[in-house]
């Protein structure tokens, strides 16, 4: 039994709880049906308006991926796809939130790397939106830093096709965030940039948010509460048990969605993740350990 899931259930007991948070012996999901995602308002984006680019990933960003399809991680991606379109089969899930207890899980990594998966192995649109204001990571790691992006949308008048990036032949986009912000909630918040996310969410199949650590910043709060699900990205060995179990504390808890564990060092490989689903009645294990 891993750690993490050690960790979570402990902090449901101290909530009062008495259903296990996840069962680590089955790899059922279960779900409470949702309304089914509204049709799709693509006249909301013109796509051809939007440029298209070519990623020059940094050399330790590791988006297996996209630089190595045929690798062990790339496969366990896929899984993790699996399991969301299985999930989404009884809920509504398009708009999803990855983050982490604290900074440096790795969480910029998983974001990266699912979203290549989704938008590599189905015709659905996929977009990644850099959540973090404060410090944006997502476009860097692509070798796309400085490119203008939500912060300069907010700050101007131009149509939205101008801060959206095709990636390659793929059916995935990206919105960066463009300059770090110091309080990026004046953003978030506003009506603009709300509108714009409906419209955003209404033109995608899928969007994936590379938010903010749960501490010591509350951004995460406003993302969980706009989203479908929250994924949340662990380390081995760094993210202490109390920190986790804090962090739990500022969740929208029934979003939560699935525990990625990063780089746990009882394999051959470099990192691995577990993946758990967790619904919002029965959260219970859905996933098995991936690693590179």
């Amino acid at each position: 039994m891993s750690r993490v899931y050690e960790a979570l259930r402990q902090s449901e007991l101290e909530r009062g709880a008495t259903a296990p948070l996840l069962d680590p012996d089955s790899f059922l999901c279960e779900a409470v049906p949702t309304q089914q995602p509204v049709a799709l308002a693509e006249q909301s984006v013109a796509w051809d308006q939007i440029a298209s680019v070519h990623p020059r990933m940094r050399e330790d960003s590791r988006v297996v991926s996209l630089s190595d399809d045929k690798s062990l991680g790339a496969e366990k991606f896929r899984l993790l796809r699996a399991r969301l379109r299985h999930l989404r089969e009884k809920q509504q899930l398009r708009r999803i939130v990855i983050t982490s207890a604290v900074p440096n899980e790795g969480k910029t990594l998983v974001s990266m790397n699912l979203a290549v998966t989704l938008a590599k192995h189905s015709n659905e649109k996929v977009l990644l939106l850099e959540g973090d204001l404060r410090k944006p990571m997502v476009a860097e790691h692509m070798g796309l830093q400085g490119r203008p992006g939500l912060d300069d949308w907010i700050a101007g008048d131009q149509p939205v096709c101008n801060f959206l990036y095709h990636i390659d032949d793929l059916p995935l986009y990206l919105m960066p965030a463009g300059a770090p912000r110091d309080n990026p909630l004046a953003i978030l918040q506003s009506a603009r940039f709300l509108q714009l996310y409906q419209e955003l969410s209404n033109a995608f199949d899928w969007i994936l948010i590379d938010a903010p650590p749960l501490l010591p910043m509350a951004d995460v709060t406003f993302w969980s509460r706009q989203a479908d699900g929250l994924l949340l990205v662990a380390r081995e060995g760094r993210t202490p048990r109390k920190i986790l179990q804090k962090g739990l504390e500022v969740l929208d808890t029934p979003k939560l969605i699935g525990v990625v564990l990063n780089e746990a060092h009882a394999v051959e490989r470099s990192y691995y993740y577990h993946y758990y689903n967790a619904s919002k009645q029965h959260p219970q294990k859905v996933g098995q350990s991936c690693h590179e």
